[in-house]
């Protein structure tokens, strides 16, 4: 269903909502400034006055949808902060994937999307490391939290069958040039998406950071 923004309550933050329900429901590709308009009932050059462009449209969606102001607070050790960022970060990709398609094309630049970071850096600091380091270490588990969301499935059902489908596939790879994946089937098709991977991708992340930190 659209977002329907009425004349009282437009702001940028609210068009910048009703773009990125379009988003989810359409793709990257149905967002326009003419579309957008129309969801909104309003005149083109109207929003023209909100966005001066679509990439200045685009920065507010990735903002939106990071969502980084409602951060939850975050507590605990350097640790157990960056695991609730982690599983924010995978929440707000999933549930936006489109995300995804827009930061391989741009960079995100606005201020609202590097509140996670900012705590994320703060933690590492904390924790000893030095500034150059804590940014390796972030960027690192932002890279594994985005690579992980993109290259799993977006639906459970759906990942269930490409998990059927690996394991058939595995099982015609000829034993003699393939003697372990042929074998692996059932254990490669878990390994494809989910809780239980994502979160042993995330200990072995922490772990890395940790014994650098002791380092």
């Amino acid at each position: 269903m659209a977002v329907r923004v009425s004349n009282a309550n437009r702001s940028r933050e609210a068009i910048a909502r009703a773009a990125l329900d379009l988003v989810d429901r359409e793709g990257l590709g149905a967002l326009s400034m003419r579309r957008l308009a129309a969801e909104l009932d309003m005149g083109t050059m109207t929003l023209y006055g909100y966005f001066r462009t679509k990439e200045e449209l685009l920065e507010a969606v990735v903002e939106e949808a990071a969502g980084w102001d409602r951060l939850p607070d975050v507590g605990g050790g350097w640790e157990e902060q960056l695991r609730a960022l982690a599983r924010g970060m995978r929440t707000g990709l999933s549930r936006h994937r489109s995300l995804i398609e827009v930061r391989l094309r741009r960079p995100i630049a606005g201020p609202r999307s590097f509140r996670g970071t900012e705590v994320g850096i703060a933690a590492l600091v904390e924790a000893g490391f030095d500034r150059a380091e804590a940014a390796r270490a972030f960027r690192v588990l932002f890279l594994y939290v985005f690579g992980f969301v993109a290259f799993s499935d977006p639906e459970p059902e759906v990942t269930d069958e490409r998990r059927r489908t690996q394991a058939a596939i595995a099982a015609t790879l000829p034993r003699e040039d393939f003697p372990h994946l042929a074998e692996m089937g059932g254990e490669m098709a878990e390994t494809m998406g989910g809780d239980e991977q994502f979160e042993y991708g995330l200990d072995v992340v922490l772990a890395g950071i940790s014994a650098r930190v002791r380092r």
